[in-house]
């Protein structure tokens, strides 16, 4: 028989939940914020992938269309075009109208047919009718499936650098 000024107290407060709460919590933020940033590894794997999938898309959407798509490559972004019967305009809908950006750890160098493709003073994100008025595309994707033959060279600190081609695929 248990007394009643001899309680026998079993299990936790609520005060004492809450401060052990608060602690893991703190804790675990605090090693989150000390864990390291993505290597170069990863993060090639990332814009690689990244690419391969914008690049996949736009050639499906040539060949789909039956119209001829190109990629404009400045710096670290470009965008995509349609030949039209005006030239080459910007995508305007779809998953390609978006800007394309690498990360700014990570360059690049894309060479067509063995020469580097010159960067010209084209920016990419100025207005519309001036990029479209002087943009020839770099990369072209046709209607019959065919892309310019290219390679482009990924590489960041701490890394082996990644090669992409025309033919989109991922080599291991």
């Amino acid at each position: 028989m248990i007394s009643s000024t001899g309680r026998n107290n079993r299990g936790f407060s609520l005060l004492e939940l809450m401060v052990v709460i608060f602690i893991v919590g703190l804790l675990s933020g605090v090693a989150a914020l000390t864990l390291p940033s993505k290597d170069g590894g990863a993060l090639l794997q990332e814009q690689r992938y990244k690419l391969l999938g914008h690049l996949r898309s736009a050639r499906a959407e040539a060949v789909f269309s039956g119209r001829s798509l190109g990629l404009a490559w400045a710096q670290q972004k470009g965008r995509f075009y349609v030949l039209t019967a005006q030239g080459w305009q910007v995508i305007q809908q779809g998953v390609l109208a978006k800007p394309l950006v690498l990360d700014e750890r990570v360059s690049s160098l894309i060479t067509l047919n063995g020469e580097p493709i010159k960067n010209e003073d084209n920016d990419i994100s100025s207005s519309e009718d001036k990029a479209q008025a002087e943009t020839t595309p770099q990369l072209m994707f046709l209607g019959d499936g065919q892309i310019s033959p290219f390679e482009w060279h990924l590489s960041a600190d701490g890394a082996e650098s990644l090669l992409l081609d025309e033919q989109l695929t991922i080599e291991p």
